[in-house]
């Protein structure tokens, strides 16, 4: 089987790759950064038998969800984000002036403002990779983190996975607003509990 991920902001794919071979250890895996030409590399290199997205990969899913689902019949977001900032009132737990600090803070010290998120979004042993994105790439990102949003409402046969304990969103209100969203129990914002609850679904 051939999977395609589409990663969330500034996370290393050489430690995305090592959460997702323990889940899925029988599919062949192929990563995508959360760029602005993310759909046309995805679809360029389909077809897929699965798609998922991580924490910004989500949004960016969301917000092109029919060209999705024209290239998978299956589709997973993991750590789903409608919206990002406090303000907009979609789950998001980090307010608007925080994503522009960590903008301004990238553009000076690049490796203790990922450092520090990593640290925040509780990413254990995810170390800052000063190489493989470039930094207009990051801060593209950063833009779509604060500005953007996706109404409630998911594809029908689109599963969705959140932690409980996640530091960047609400699990309490993304379940109002989206009640097929599976709270796994215990969980942060990290992939890996994530990922092995979709496994366990996986058919």
């Amino acid at each position: 089987m051939r999977f395609a991920w589409l990663l969330g902001w500034a996370v290393p794919e050489s430690w995305f790759v090592t959460q997702v071979l323990a889940a899925f250890p029988f599919a062949k895996h192929s990563f995508f950064p959360a760029s602005p030409d993310w759909l046309a590399q995805m679809s360029a290199s389909g077809p897929w038998d699965a798609i998922a997205g991580y924490s910004l990969g989500t949004q960016l899913l969301l917000r092109e969800a029919a060209a999705v689902g024209g290239l998978t019949p299956r589709v997973a977001l993991l750590a789903p984000v409608l919206a990002f900032p406090k303000e907009a009132g979609l789950g998001g737990k980090v307010k608007e002036t925080q994503i522009r600090y960590l903008s301004r803070w990238l553009k000076s010290d690049r490796t203790a403002a990922l450092e520090d998120f990593y640290a925040r979004a509780g990413l254990i042993e995810c170390e800052a990779d000063n190489t493989t994105t470039p930094a207009e790439v990051l801060l593209w990102g950063l833009e779509r983190l604060a500005n953007d949003r996706v109404e409630p409402g998911f594809p029908a046969d689109w599963r969705a996975y959140m932690g409980e304990f996640d530091a960047l969103m609400d699990a309490s209100v993304l379940m109002r607003l989206e009640p097929s969203i599976v709270c796994v129990g215990g969980a942060t914002h990290h992939p890996g509990s994530l990922m092995r609850a979709w496994a366990a679904d996986f058919v």
